[in-house]
C-alpha cells in the first residue's frame, strides 16, 4: 500500500528511511506486519510512505493498515507538533496535491532519524501498553488538522483530561475525587511540572474549572453557540495546544520509556 502524507515536515537527509524490522502484532489471532519506508517527495510538503500489510484476507489487510497509518501520523503530529493528513485514494491524494501547490508551503521542521525510529519501533508497543496515550495522540493531530474552533478547543482538551485521568498519581488525591478530571488535571501538572513551568492553561484550579465547564458545555450541547462562546474557546486554544504537546511530550519522556522493539 501507498499513501502520501502532507504537512510542513520533511525527513533529515541523514535518515535512514527503511524500517529495519517488520512492525508485528496480534489481534484476536491474527498477525499482521507492516513494512514502512519513507520517501521524501518532490513537492514540499509531502512524503510519500510505502507499507506492506500481511492478514488473512486482502480487505482485511487493508483495514488494518489503514489503521497502522492513522496511528502513525498521530505519533508524527505529536512528535513534531506538526499538522499530518495522509491519502490513501489516489484521488484525494491528487486533489491534495493540487490544493498545496496552490500555496506557499514552509517547512518548518525535520524529522530526525531518532524520530522516525521511536515512532516505527513503540507503534505497536504503545498500542498493547499504553491505548490511552495513542488515544491522546489522535486528539492531538485531530486538533491540529481541523478547522472548526470549538472541535479543536474540545480536542486539545481532551488531550489533557485523557492523560490526566490515565496517568496522574491518583494515590496523591483524596479518593472521591480520583475520577474527576479537574483533580487529575491538577495533581498532573504537579507530576510533570514539578520545577513551576506549568502550561497556562492547567497553572490555576479556577481557570481548569472554567476550561473544564466549557468544553462538557460544547460537548453535550447544554449551551448555545454564540459569538462569545466561540470567542471564548478561540482564546483558549493557543494555550490549550502548547499544554496539549507539553503533556504528551512529558508522558513520553517519563512514562513511555519501554521500548521493546528499540
Amino acid at each position: 500500500m501507498t499513501s502520501l502524507l502532507f504537512g510542513p515536515v520533511q525527513p533529515d537527509q541523514k535518515l535512514h528511511r527503511q524500517t529495519q524490522r517488520a512492525i508485528k502484532s496480534h489481534t484476536e489471532g491474527r498477525d499482521f506486519f507492516t513494512d514502512i519506508t519513507l520517501h521524501e517527495s518532490r513537492q514540499p510538503g509531502s512524503m510519500r510512505i510505502d507499507y506492506t500489510v500481511t492478514a488473512t484476507s486482502p480487505s482485511s489487510a487493508e483495514r488494518a493498515g489503514a489503521v497502522y497509518l492513522s496511528q502513525l501520523c498521530d505519533l508524527l503530529s505529536a512528535t513534531t507538533r506538526s499538522p499530518i493528513r495522509f491519502f490513501l485514494p489516489d484521488e484525494d491524494a491528487r486533489e491534495e496535491r493540487i490544493r498545496t501547490n496552490q500555496k506557499a508551503t514552509t517547512l518548518d521542521r525535520v524529522l530526525t532519524e531518532e524520530e522516525w525510529n521511536w515512532i516505527t519501533g513503540s507503534l505497536v508497543f504503545l498500542r498493547k501498553a499504553h491505548p490511552r496515550f495513542l488515544a491522546a495522540a489522535s486528539w492531538y493531530r485531530k486538533g491540529l488538522i481541523g478547522g472548526d474552533v470549538l472541535d479543536n478547543f474540545c480536542c486539545f482538551w481532551r488531550v489533557i483530561e485523557r492523560i490526566a485521568l490515565s496517568y496522574a498519581e491518583k494515590s496523591k488525591i483524596v479518593e472521591k475525587k480520583r475520577g474527576e478530571a479537574k483533580a487529575c488535571v491538577i495533581q498532573l501538572a504537579a507530576d510533570l511540572f514539578p520545577d513551576g513551568d506549568v502550561p497556562e492553561s492547567m497553572a490555576v484550579e479556577n481557570r481548569v474549572a472554567e476550561i473544564l465547564k466549557l468544553r462538557n458545555d460544547l460537548s453535550h450541547g447544554n449551551i448555545p453557540i454564540t459569538g462569545a462562546v466561540i470567542d471564548q474557546a478561540s482564546s483558549e486554544l493557543k494555550f490549550l495546544e502548547q499544554a496539549a504537546f507539553e503533556v504528551l511530550d512529558r508522558i513520553k519522556r517519563t512514562r513511555v520509556v519501554s521500548n521493546p522493539l528499540g
